[in-house]
């Protein structure tokens, strides 16, 4: 069962994440402007869209199936990805609900929709098992995947794409919550990151930005 959140926590995490995409927008303001100046730019709602898009390095994790799960599983496709952990008590659920409702939106046309894939990366393996992965993301999802793997790996793809997530101290009974950036990243179909998108997640508008993203190249 997840652990209760108290609501200074829950308000804290949710500064972390506006905050860390703050900051990475604005670190990235003169790139997107520049893109924006040009014919090919793209003309978002909510998303950062980054131009050039950044290279992602390689990294070795597993799904939920077992299957490994590295760079090659994101070529060919768009991929939302998202990084939490499944005792997440607020952030993570809701986030997660809000993909669902994304993929519902682009199913809205089966041709369009083949292309797109839904990541959700653990940042806590120590209990994100494959088989707890297995059970929980088909919760919102049954096309969704699920990945962990050893921390080290989970730690290096996170700071390569800008993800913030702090562990807080062991309560009495050994339970724990993980601080983590909220932000949903778009990956395009040459593994590059192409876009990232803050919060409040609204699916109508994330899948109106992808559109648009995926429609300029």
């Amino acid at each position: 069962m997840n652990e209760p959140t108290h609501p200074k926590r829950r308000t804290a995490l949710w500064i972390l994440g506006v905050g860390v995409a703050a900051a990475l927008a604005g670190a990235l303001t003169q790139i997107v402007i520049s893109e924006r100046g040009r014919s090919a730019s793209v003309d978002a709602q909510r998303a950062t869209v980054l131009s050039p898009p950044k290279p992602i390095a390689a990294f070795s994790l597993i799904d939920q199936t077992g299957r490994p799960f590295g760079s090659e599983r994101l070529q060919g496709k768009w991929t939302f990805v998202f990084f939490g952990y499944t005792h997440c008590p607020d952030v993570c659920p809701t986030t997660l609900s809000a993909l669902a409702g994304v993929d519902k939106l682009l199913r809205a046309d089966p041709g369009a929709h083949q292309d797109v894939q839904t990541v959700f990366v653990s940042v806590d393996p120590r209990r994100d098992t494959p088989e707890q992965l297995a059970k929980y993301v088909p919760f919102f999802n049954e096309d969704f995947i699920g990945v962990t793997g050893e921390q080290a790996q989970i730690d290096r793809l996170a700071r390569d794409l800008g993800i913030v997530h702090l562990r807080t101290q062991e309560d009495a009974a050994g339970g724990y919550l993980i601080d983590h950036t909220a932000s949903i990243l778009l990956i395009d179909p040459k593994g590059r990151l192409r876009a990232l998108f803050g919060v409040p997640h609204e699916p109508r508008i994330i899948a109106a930005d992808f559109e648009r993203i995926r429609g300029a190249g």
